[in-house]
């Protein structure tokens, strides 16, 4: 009995001391318990980071496909030296507390490449090629679910200066923020090797390249003769008329013509001019005229199609659902756009080339000065710009130069308020890659010249005893017809060109629009120089003017002051 006793007088004492531990023993427990978190802590976090560090990653000869592409990338090398490494992208950072939690979970992500190498379904850069869009898709939606934390440890919205960027980043960026949309939504592929098209079912970078090279025949660079047919001296070859074309983002419009154009009649071409070219035009003081730089670039075979796919064109959802002028991203970097096609190199998400025979020696840009302005009742727009250096092939032997302006009546033609011109520029236009009429001309779809659904044209023709051109683009191209008392002059003096239009304001014949002060007129324009005719030209984004009526908040808008 005194056993039990003892016994059970034991058991409690074992628990009261271990519920009232004395004080040495509590503070031994903390201490160790502190000490044993910390090694674990340690330990598990040196391991974390030794498997975070790129060497680390390349063990697994899988990842030396991705290293190399990252390599040749911005990222890898640039100008401040900065650099990343593999962890920097796949792996959150440590910058606050929760994200050790998201650092395990990438671990865990991590492990299936490690067991994919070791099964060997990404052990060879042909099956890793064959899983690269698995993969690349598992990583969008992570970043994604996190709203692109990884991008955001170097790339803060709030810490842009926008003055700084591009037009097309500057814009692009403000637009992210207003939808709240994250990196990942838009910066797929700048590491590795781009495949985030095929999400779009847009055609893969080769297989575009591919397709754009198979162009018509009329689409030959500018090296064959025919084109210099001049039917008779008051006929200019049909293929020299070309309408401006408005970009986008990145990337031009065309406006297409025949390389090897039908030949004219004296009447098909002088019947519209309203004077002839020796017409004196009304004195102005330039001077005090505002001034206006534009880039015309050069657009190969891009059309309004093109352009208007999202597949194609990363812009075109912000030109169809934002109603996004192509001048607000693409004004200031026209002439990389022009660099890019006329070298040949493909542009746009889908890779395509819009030049597939690139003309030898001919430059990407031409910067050009415009100016516009009115006295009541005409209008007038004076250009002028430095040449570049003329080439030894002449396809249009009478004119060294033409220019050609085109404006819809104020609002009339879907779309150019956005593009300009660019709607008259079409995939199956003579001259272009689904060419399939050699006398297709520019073209408005639905055109109505009763509703002013149609796009005045006016043209500048260097050669002696041209006449104006004083037409229209409707459902086919005129190039006679207006009785806007036309008057065009030219003239080369020294290393630059200068151009001046005078034209009745209020137009009065079949094709013309009638300019007021009412409403809002969308234009652009197109360069031939050097002796050139058909798409082989320069072409201006889409802008706007309208009479005494400043628009400070539209980038692409140009208020016509009288004088």
């Amino acid at each position: 009995m005194a056993d039990e006793t003892q016994q059970a007088e034991g058991k409690e004492g074992f628990f009261k001391r271990l519920l009232n531990p004395p004080k040495c023993s509590m503070l031994r427990m903390i201490v160790i318990g502190i000490v044993g978190g910390i090694a674990i802590w340690g330990g598990l976090n040196t391991g974390m980071e030794y498997t975070n560090r790129t060497e680390f990653c390349l063990s697994c000869h899988t990842m030396q496909t991705p290293y190399e592409e990252l390599k040749k990338t911005v990222h890898y090398s640039n100008r401040t030296g900065t650099t990343v490494g593999c962890a920097d992208c796949h792996v959150a950072s440590s910058k606050d507390p929760f994200d050790y939690a998201r650092k395990l979970t990438q671990k865990v992500f991590a492990s299936k490449d490690v067991i994919g190498e070791i099964l060997g379904t990404i052990n060879t850069p042909e099956k890793f090629e064959a899983h690269r869009l698995t993969m690349a898709k598992r990583v969008w939606a992570h970043m994604k679910e996190t709203d692109s934390k990884e991008c955001r440890n170097c790339h803060k919205f709030e810490k842009m200066d926008t003055t700084k960027q591009k037009d097309r980043s500057a814009v692009k960026h403000e637009g992210a923020v207003q939808d709240g949309k994250t990196c990942i939504d838009c910066h797929k592929g700048i590491a590795h090797k781009p495949v985030h098209h095929l999400l779009e079912g847009g055609p893969g970078p080769v297989a575009a390249a591919a397709a754009s090279t198979a162009a018509p025949a009329q689409a030959e660079a500018p090296a064959a003769p025919k084109p210099e047919v001049a039917a008779t001296p008051a006929a200019a070859p049909t293929g020299t008329v070309v309408a401006p074309a408005t970009a986008p983002a990145t990337t031009p419009a065309v406006a297409a013509a025949p390389t090897q154009p039908t030949k004219a009649t004296p009447k098909a071409e002088s019947a519209g001019a309203a004077a002839p070219a020796a017409s004196t035009i009304t004195a102005l003081d330039w001077s005090k005229v505002p001034t206006r730089q534009i880039k015309v670039f050069y657009p190969g075979q891009a059309s309004l199609e093109w352009v208007m796919n999202k597949a194609d064109h990363s812009s075109a959802a912000d030109i169809i659902e934002k109603k996004r002028a192509c001048a607000k991203c693409h004004e200031g970097d026209a002439n990389e756009v022009g660099a890019a096609i006329v070298a040949g190199k493909p542009v746009g998400v889908s890779k395509t080339v819009m030049e597939p025979n690139p003309p030898a020696g001919k430059v990407g840009f031409i910067p050009m000065t415009f100016q516009t302005t009115h006295d009541g009742s005409k209008i007038y727009f004076r250009f002028e710009w430095v040449p570049p250096k003329n080439g030894d092939k002449k396809l249009d032997p009478k004119n060294e130069v033409k220019l050609t302006m085109m404006f819809d009546g104020g609002g009339t033609v879907e779309g150019s308020e956005l593009n300009g011109c660019w709607g008259t520029c079409h995939n199956d236009m003579r001259s272009m890659k689904e060419a399939k009429d050699d006398k297709k001309t520019k073209y408005i779809k639905d055109a109505d010249l009763a509703s002013g659904k149609f796009m005045d044209l006016i043209q500048y023709r260097s050669g002696k005893g041209q006449s104006p051109a004083d037409g229209w683009v409707g459902s086919e191209r005129h190039m006679d017809g207006g009785k806007s008392h036309l008057k065009a002059e030219g003239k080369k003096d020294g290393n630059k060109w200068v151009v001046i239009f005078e034209r009745s304001m209020a137009g009065g014949g079949k094709g013309d629009h009638a300019i007021t002060a009412d409403k809002v007129y969308n234009f652009g324009f197109a360069l031939h120089e050097d002796f050139t005719n058909a798409r082989f030209h320069y072409v201006s984004l889409g802008y706007q003017f309208g009479l005494d009526k400043p628009n400070p908040g539209v980038k692409n808008y140009i208020d016509v002051q009288k004088q």
